[in-house]
């Protein structure tokens, strides 16, 4: 897998995409979201919802879009943490949530 870096997304343009039910322009739309988008709560209640996609990819970029908002916005909800959290159940992301939830530990600490 190559590294693209993710475009620049509006949440009008985001919102579009995450009603399309393509699951690669989702995951990458969650992705470009955590990354470019300031409003924290709006992107995750998008990644709450798509922890339960069916689609692998997706509930993948779920855990990896809270990882950067935490390292971005140094807070995340404790209801993105949960959700989250119950990825680890799953063997396939088990590794992509671990790793979220610990930039979730690194990044929210408190100084």
């Amino acid at each position: 897998m190559e590294y693209q870096k993710p475009e620049l997304v509006t949440a009008e343009k985001a919102a579009v995409i995450f009603g399309s039910g393509q699951p690669r322009e989702i995951s990458e739309t969650l992705i470009a979201a955590s990354l470019n988008l300031q409003d924290r709560e709006w992107v995750e209640k998008w990644l709450i919802h798509f922890t339960s996609h069916p689609d692998s990819d997706v509930r993948r970029a779920a855990a990896l879009a809270l990882g950067h908002l935490a390292r971005l916005h140094r807070q995340v909800s404790r209801e993105a943490v949960e959700a989250v959290r119950r990825l680890r159940d799953d063997q396939s992301l088990a590794g992509a949530a671990a790793d979220a939830l610990e930039d979730v530990e690194i990044f929210t600490r408190e100084p």
